[in-house]
This record gives C-alpha cells, sequence and structure tokens, in this order.
C-alpha cells in the first residue's frame, strides 16, 4: 500500500501533537498544517471565561478546521505538496463542543447551531488517509500542559467562572472519555491507528508502526484500533 498522503495527529491536550507533526512532516517532506493557536483570538479568553466564551471559539475553530482541510485536499490534488500532516481534526472539534455543552459552558440552543453547521460542512469535507491517535492518560497530559507553561492555559475559570491555576484535570478527564467514544465512532470509517504516547517515541519507529497497522488493516479490511 502506498503512503498514506493526508494524515492527521489526533489528541488530548497536551499529548504531544504539535511536535509529531512537525517532526512527522519533516521527515515525509510533507506540509504541516498545525492548528490555530497563538492566532486564536478566543483561546485565552475561553480559559479565563468558558461560559462566555466556548460557543465563539468553537465557531472559530470549525471554519479554521475548515478551511484546513480544504487547502490540504487542494494542495495534494493540485501538487503544492506531496502529502500533508494535519494537527488535530475538525472531528475532533465536535468531542470538545459536546463536552463543553455537557458541562454547561455552551448552551443547548448554540450547541444545536453548531452541530447544524458541522452536519452542513461534512458534505465537503474530505476523509483523511489516517488519523494517527497518540494515546496519554489525562494525568500524564495534565503534567505536560503545566511544563510547557503556555501563557493561554495558566489560568482558568471552569468552576463556575471562579479562577484556578491550569486546565482543571477533571476537564481534561471528561475529554479523554469523550475522545475513546469517538474513537470506536471514527475507527470503522477511517483508518485510524492508536499510539501508546505516555512515553515519547521517536518519530520513524512510531511511523513504522502506523505504516504496518494501515497494511493490516488493507489486508484484511477490518477496523482498526489498537
Amino acid at each position: 500500500m502506498s503512503d498514506p498522503r493526508f494524515i492527521v495527529v489526533s489528541g488530548l491536550i497536551g499529548v504531544g501533537k504539535s511536535t509529531l507533526c512537525k517532526s512527522l512532516a519533516e521527515m515525509l517532506d510533507y506540509e504541516p498544517i498545525f492548528e490555530p493557536v497563538d492566532d486564536n483570538p478566543y483561546l485565552e479568553k475561553f480559559y479565563k471565561d468558558p461560559h462566555k466564551w466556548a460557543y465563539p471559539m468553537q465557531e472559530f475553530l470549525k471554519h479554521r478546521r475548515f478551511a484546513a482541510y480544504q487547502y490540504a485536499a487542494w494542495g495534494i490534488k493540485h501538487g503544492a505538496f506531496k502529502g500533508v500532516v494535519l494537527d488535530r481534526s475538525i472531528h475532533e472539534d465536535t468531542v470538545f463542543a459536546e463536552i463543553n455543552a455537557k458541562i454547561g459552558t455552551i448552551d443547548s440552543l448554540n450547541w444545536k447551531t453548531y452541530l447544524q453547521g458541522f452536519n452542513d460542512f461534512q458534505t465537503f469535507l474530505p476523509e483523511p488517509d489516517v488519523y494517527i491517535y497518540l494515546d496519554a492518560s489525562p494525568e500524564v497530559c495534565h503534567a505536560r500542559i503545566k511544563e510547557r507553561a503556555r501563557p493561554a492555559e495558566a489560568k482558568s475559570g471552569f468552576d463556575d467562572g471562579e479562577e484556578q491555576d491550569g486546565i482543571p484535570l477533571d476537564y481534561l478527564r471528561t475529554l479523554h472519555n469523550g475522545y475513546q467514544d469517538w474513537l470506536k465512532e471514527i475507527a470503522p470509517r477511517i483508518p485510524t491507528v492508536k499510539i501508546d504516547w505516555s512515553r515519547f517515541k521517536n518519530t520513524e519507529d512510531a511511523w513504522k508502526w502506523v505504516k504496518s497497522q494501515i497494511d493490516e488493516r488493507s489486508r484484511f479490511t477490518r477496523s482498526l484500533v489498537v
């Protein structure tokens, strides 16, 4: 089987997606497409006051990721680059939006509006060749978030607006559970390779593992979550 050309690196906040996205793109000579962090005007506001900013941020991200998917598909089709490695998917955004709806930072009307917009977008979404899901516990990701010390993540107001240090561990645990449901839904449809990322791995070794699992799925035409 030929190498996948449209790759998405997925996983919980702080797991190490951006680092692998960069190194994998360099190794394959692909175009890296990073999720908006520094140019996200809502991120810091969201963490400080999620009840006010969760919905507008998710709408912003939905549109940005839709544009990223179109850019990736166009670039591959027209030979602008050999392939792409995308940092997080638009499908993962639904996990974040749904979790915020469940915990009450997005109200029911805005959740319905978000979901309707996403369903409209799906008609025009190209599907990736493979999802690489980096798996690490919420506790590991929580420690990594503290270590990287991004200013936007320094304070949060999930507890009824009361300011606290960093992203709450309970929020990461809830997201992690949401990801497990997402994996069950996406894996039968799109090749999905789960890698234990509780310890960082060599990029070349990680890629060899991904390729072997894609080849196995192709050979036996079965769902793949390993």
